[in-house]
């Protein structure tokens, strides 16, 4: 960039009109002033802004304000210098100046009290600052600015103190006309002719260990301290300015930054300016500064702070706010057309686009017909066609309405010229462009010629036109009516087919498949170059790319990427350039673009234990119940579109997989005793913080010991508890087992009683005595059958009800014939009943039976009558009633000792029943009638089998 010209830098002004792509950053965004000094950038990656009302630290999301209410013995700080070790060193003109370090101010004193510092010409030499006025010295040590005053030559001006860590310690004085070196016994080292010295310097001081400049508003001067050599250079060869005011060169990661009013750049080797760049002059910045992403940052004195992100640095912007319908190759030139303009020629050695036929109304393409060699442009009210390099003009102004209603697009087809119109297409004369013939069809977009088939692009899908005849093409006879807005070839046998709101299409007429990832874009033009497709879409310029006979989506380019709108007009690829036609100008810009971060760090900005800060100093905690950790993650990211930062993180040894996360804020609550160590991750930056939450007394290692002994212990007594609790319970069951038992052959021999045994054989006796032989043979069988059924069922501890209701109904048809049929008996069993699958207990009913026949019916004078009925409850329940009309229980002194035992062995059987959980039973007793108690008696069972 040497020896410039005023000229290149109106022309590189007027062509990279990059100024509308600047943020601007003012009171309205955090900053407390408008009037902003100058911006650092410390060893973390922050930003610091110097205002007139304060410090701020910028991290791309938020600002953070430093005053006097934090420390600050000022709020108009004009300097700063950030130094290796993590500190920034504030400068104003103050009675304390110091640092800022981690979040806090540190203010210090002069040594000489109440001095008030003016370090206009301040020095930073690695963690080292000397502060520099036009007549004292200080340096920071043991907390205390202290002065350094003796000037070694009397008469001389003390111009620096120069620490040289390298070789030895310097000073240098300066007379009118020269500069003397001396070295630290104050002997001169060497003298520079300074005859053409610096006027009015607007800045000094040291830079580096080795170097030391001087600079004002036409030159500047850099002495290399190694090798005692003066550099002299001035603005007008470096950048073709001749003066510029504010100028002042600083250390900036690791390279020499220049700056002033209207320009930042990089010193070189030589210490000539390289990588300039220019700044539109109505911004009236003072002050530039490039940081560690290549982002540059200017600062004024009354807008606060612009920025110029990176990738928009080699963005080239034409025709801005006008709006650019297309961008075509027409005969070998790149024409963009401008609304209300006209036609625009591109000239590729200068990235600019200058008038080419103006209009001042809407134009509706250009386009070249290579069979007949002519460029047509053609407008609303005007076509322009050149042949030969001569113009031949149509005007419609003189029609009745003044409207171009032949051509909105020409094609050749077939050796004949056709123009699209709003009504359809019509055949036009290519000689005097008269028209020949119409052929109606509303809302076409555009008409393309592929493969020997005129296609016609409407807002009702895709047509062909054959035969002076519109007909729509189906796909894979389907029809195809989405709005088609334009083609594109892709090659000799697909096209693209690009819609209106629904992505675009690759076909080759037959068959149609839908470009990946493009559903529901508006992709209004494409450009196809080679392998590679670029989409002009509403969302920014989409490129998809060829690999393995497949189109995958490779990226995205919007406004982040330069663009001054996403809503892309065209596209057109030209060498490495891609040329964007917006409603907001043309943007040109590099044909590759690389996907970039701003992303500079991410940090712990705070971490709390309940309420306590978790700091280095400060890590270790002891253990409280329903404990809470919170950190806060923060990030240093001056991406212009910023989003939450996607990061990873992870607690060991609590746990083991990373999880993703956006969220700022990481809570985790109720942690134990141990050493935590939180792992952070993002873009390949990690980060952790270790804390340690100590267990108290009952939670140390000791007393877990001695409590899982104590456990151990107890554990071991109530096991042994147990087991003597079952062997108890299966003792007491298997005495259950043998009472129960004891109690079913009980009561068998209850219910097989002498009387009843004796008073069947005497029956018997007696029919044989009466020479009764069938009534007694009969009799014998039944009773042997009987007791034959006793000894089969005393093996069962249940039966079904079809077995139990034989069996009552066999032992009461032998008791009829002994009462010699003074005795009847019903069984009533209701239809719901289930006499297979319901099951009762075994001989539960008969003791009962046996006591209504005997005690009842028997001491009765007239027929007697048993009745029993079976009631339906549910599936699982069941009633049982057993009804005598005999004399009832007061009647008869056989009743209190027959009653009591059957009672008592009933009442010990249903209990052993319940207890054994299978059963549910039920059991009372009542007379028939209470105001007649000799007339009968009821035995009511409620049996409930449960379910396993």
């Amino acid at each position: 960039m040497k020896h410039k010209s005023p000229l290149f830098f109106v022309i590189f002004i007027c062509s990279v009109a990059f100024s509308q792509q600047y943020i601007n950053y003012s009171t309205k965004d955090g900053l407390p002033s408008n009037h902003v000094y100058k911006i650092a950038q410390d060893v973390k990656g922050f930003l610091w802004f110097a205002t007139d009302k304060g410090l701020v630290k910028y991290n791309g999301n938020t600002m953070k304000t430093f005053t006097t209410k934090d420390g600050l013995a000022v709020n108009d700080v004009w300097d700063m210098y950030p130094t290796p070790d993590g500190k920034l060193w504030y400068l104003s003109k103050a009675s304390k100046l110091g640092y800022i370090e981690n979040d806090s101010v540190f203010a210090f004193e002069s040594e000489q009290k109440g001095e008030v510092f003016n370090p206009i010409f301040t020095s930073q030499i690695g963690n080292d600052i000397l502060l520099t006025s036009s007549l004292r010295f200080h340096v920071f040590k043991d907390n205390i600015w202290k002065t350094l005053e003796n000037y070694p030559i009397k008469g001389t001006v003390p111009h620096s103190y120069i620490q040289h860590h390298s070789v030895s310690n310097f000073k240098t004085t300066a007379k009118y006309d020269s500069i003397t070196v001396l070295d630290i016994n104050n002997k001169p080292v060497k003298t520079f002719d300074f005859t053409d010295r610096l006027d009015k310097i607007h800045k000094r001081g040291q830079i580096t260990d080795s170097l030391f400049f001087w600079v004002d508003t036409k030159k500047y001067a850099i002495l290399n301290l190694n090798t005692l050599q003066l550099h002299k250079r001035n603005f007008s060869d470096e950048i073709g300015l001749a003066e510029v005011k504010h100028a002042r060169i600083n250390l900036v990661n690791n390279e020499l930054q220049i700056s002033g009013e209207g320009f930042i750049g990089v010193l070189d080797s030589d210490f000539n300016i390289s990588k300039t760049f220019y700044i539109p002059e109505y911004f009236e910045a003072h002050f530039g500064f490039i940081d560690s992403s290549g982002a540059i940052w200017l600062t004024t004195f009354t807008n606060g702070i612009y920025y110029l992100p990176i990738e928009k640095q080699n963005v080239t912007y034409c025709l801005p706010s006008q709006k650019i319908t297309s961008i075509s190759n027409v005969n070998n030139k790149i024409i963009a057309n401008v609304f209300n303009k006209g036609f625009y020629k591109y000239n590729d050695s200068t990235s600019t686009f200058s008038p080419f036929i103006n209009e001042d109304e809407y134009v509706y393409g250009s386009t070249y017909i290579e069979a007949l060699q002519t460029e047509y442009y053609l407008s609303v009210s005007n076509i322009t066609a050149f042949k030969n390099n001569k113009a031949k003009y149509f005007s419609f102004l003189d029609r009745k309405f003044s409207v171009n209603d032949k051509a909105r697009q020409l094609v050749f087809f077939n050796n004949d010229l056709y123009g699209a119109y709003s009504l359809g297409i019509n055949k036009i004369n290519a000689s005097n462009f008269e028209i020949e013939a119409h052929y109606q069809q509303s809302a076409i977009n555009q008409l393309f010629i592929f493969n020997n088939h005129f296609l016609v692009a409407t807002t009702n899908g895709l047509m062909y036109f054959k035969d002076e005849k519109f007909n729509t093409i189906a796909f894979n006879k389907q029809p195809f009516n989405k709005p088609v807005l334009s083609i594109a070839k892709l090659s000799n046998s697909e096209i693209l087919i690009n819609t209106d709101g629904f992505g675009a299409y690759v076909s080759n007429l037959e068959t149609i498949e839908l470009l990946p990832d493009s559903d529901f874009l508006i992709v209004n033009k494409a450009f196809i170059e080679g392998n590679t497709i670029w989409l002009a879409t509403e969302s920014g310029i989409v490129k998809y790319t060829k690999l393995d006979e497949k189109y995958t989506l490779q990226m995205y380019i919007t406004i982040n990427n330069g663009l001054p709108s996403n809503n892309i007009t065209d596209v057109f690829i030209q060498g490495n350039k891609l040329i964007a036609g917006t409603n907001n100008g043309i943007a040109i810009l590099p044909k590759n673009q690389n996907v970039s971060t701003q992303l500079l760090d991410i940090y712990i900005e705070d971490a709390f234990y309940n309420s306590e800060p978790i700091v280095s100093s400060n890590s270790a905690f002891k253990y409280e119940s329903n404990n809470n950790i919170n950190i806060k993650i923060s990030s240093i990211d001056f991406s212009e579109n910023r989003k939450d930062v996607s990061y990873n993180y992870k607690l060991e040894p609590i746990q083991k997989e990373w999880i993703s996360s956006t969220t700022i804020n990481l809570n985790f609550n109720n942690l134990q005793p141990e050493t935590y160590n939180l792992l952070i991750e993002a873009n390949g930056i990690k980060k952790q913080l270790v804390f340690v939450i100590e267990p108290l007394w009952w939670q140390k290692l000791w007393f877990k010991g001695l409590a899982i002994l104590l456990a151990i212990y107890i554990v071991a007594l109530i096991s042994r508890y147990f087991v003597k609790r079952s062997q108890l319970k299966k003792n007491q069951k298997i005495f259950e087992d043998q009472r129960l038992s004891e109690l079913q052959l009980k009561a068998l021999r209850s219910q097989m009683n002498p009387h009843f045994v004796f008073n069947s054989l005497s029956a018997i006796q007696y029919y044989i005595g009466e020479n009764n032989f069938a009534t007694s043979e009969l009799y014998l069988v039944k009773f042997s059958k009987l007791i034959r059924q006793f000894f089969e069922l005393s093996k069962e501890n249940e039966i079904s009800l079809e077995r139990e209701v034989e069996l009552l109904k066999n032992y009461l048809e032998i008791e009829k014939l002994r009462f010699k049929e003074k005795l009847n008996f019903v069984i009533q069993v209701e239809p719901d009943m289930d006499l297979k699958t319901t099951e009762i207990p075994t001989m539960l009913l008969q003791p009962i039976v046996e006591n209504a026949v005997n005690h009842g019916v028997f001491n009765k004078m007239e027929n007697g009558l048993i009745t029993i009925n079976f009631k339906y409850i549910d599936e699982q329940t069941f009633m049982v009633e057993v009804i005598d009309d005999g004399v009832g229980f007061v009647n008869t002194k056989k009743r209190v000792t027959g009653k009591v035992k059957s009672s008592n062995v009933l009442k010990d059987r249903l209990h052993f029943l319940n207890q054994s959980n299978k059963w549910e039973i039920g059991y009372k007793n009542q007379e028939l009638h209470p105001e007649k108690p000799d007339k009968g008696n009821k035995s009511v069972f409620l049996i409930k089998k449960n379910l396993k």
